[in-house]
C-alpha cells in the first residue's frame, strides 16, 4: 500500500510538471511564431479568463482596486478634504452640482429597484430585497452624516479653545495660541466666517500687543489667511520703518 501511494504521488507530481512545461512551451511558441509582445499575450489570456469565469475576474479586479484605494487614501489629508466639502456645501454654487448628483443617484436607484422587481418572480421576495437595499443605504447615509457632524463639532471645539487662549493674561500662553492658530490655518481649509473672525481677533491683538515676537506671530497668521486685505501688510511695513 505504501509503495502504491508513493507511486501515485510521483505520477501526480510528474503530470503536474509536464502540464507546466507544456504551458510554458506553448506560451513561448506563441510568442516566437506569432511575434506577439508580452502585453498582447496577457490581454488574450485575460480575455480567455473573462470568457471562462468573468465573475472571478470581476471580483478579483474589485478586490485589487479596493486594496489600492485604501492604501492610497491613508496618505490623504482628510482635514483638507472635509474642509473643502464643508466650504462647497456653504458656497452659493452648490445648487447645480447637488441637483445633478441627486438626479444621477435617483436614476441608478430606480433602475436597480425596477431590475430587482422584474427579475424576481416572487414579488414578496423582491419587496424584501428592495427594502433591505433602501434600509442599508439609509443607514449608510445616516452614519456618514453623523461622522461628518461629529468631525465639524470637534473642529469647532478646537477652534473655540484656541480663541479663548488669546484672552488670557499669560504672554506665553497667548503666543502659543497664536502659533497654533497659524498652523491650524495653514493645515486646514477654514470657512470664510472663521477666517474673518481670526482676522478680526488679530487686528484687536495688534492694538494691544507690544512684544515684537507676538506681533510677528500675529502678522504671520494674517498672511496665512486666504481672505486678508492689504491693510495688515501696510501696517507691518509702517511699523518696520
Amino acid at each position: 500500500m505504501v509503495k502504491t501511494s508513493h507511486h501515485s504521488e510521483q505520477e501526480s507530481t510528474s503530470s503536474s510538471s509536464q502540464t507546466q512545461q507544456f504551458v510554458r512551451s506553448l506560451w513561448r511558441g506563441l510568442a516566437r511564431e506569432q511575434g506577439l509582445p508580452v502585453w498582447a499575450l496577457l490581454a488574450i489570456f485575460l480575455v480567455m479568463l473573462l470568457l471562462w469565469n468573468w465573475q472571478l475576474i470581476a471580483a478579483t479586479s474589485a478586490g485589487i482596486f479596493a486594496m489600492t484605494a485604501v492604501y492610497m487614501m491613508q496618505d490623504w489629508n482628510w482635514n483638507v478634504i472635509l474642509w473643502r466639502i464643508q466650504k462647497f456645501l456653504q458656497s452659493p454654487y452648490r445648487h447645480l452640482p447637488l441637483s445633478v448628483a441627486s438626479g444621477t443617484v435617483t436614476v441608478f436607484l430606480t433602475y436597480t429597484v425596477l431590475a430587482v422587481w422584474s427579475d424576481q418572480e416572487n414579488h414578496w421576495l423582491a419587496s424584501a430585497n428592495i427594502l433591505q437595499l433602501v434600509a442599508t443605504l439609509g443607514i449608510l447615509v445616516l452614519l456618514v452624516r453623523q461622522a461628518f457632524s461629529q468631525w465639524l463639532q470637534r473642529q469647532q471645539n478646537n477652534f473655540d479653545q484656541l480663541i479663548t487662549q488669546l484672552a488670557v493674561n499669560d504672554d506665553l500662553a497667548r503666543l502659543i495660541a497664536i502659533k497654533k492658530i497659524n498652523q491650524y490655518v495653514q493645515d486646514n481649509w477654514l470657512p470664510a466666517a472663521q477666517e474673518r473672525a481670526i482676522a478680526d481677533y488679530c487686528q484687536v491683538l495688534l492694538n494691544r500687543e507690544t512684544e515684537t515676537t507676538m506681533r510677528e506671530a500675529i502678522f504671520e497668521t494674517l498672511e496665512s489667511l486666504q481672505s486678508i486685505t492689504a491693510k495688515p501688510a501696510l501696517q507691518r511695513s509702517a511699523n518696520n520703518i
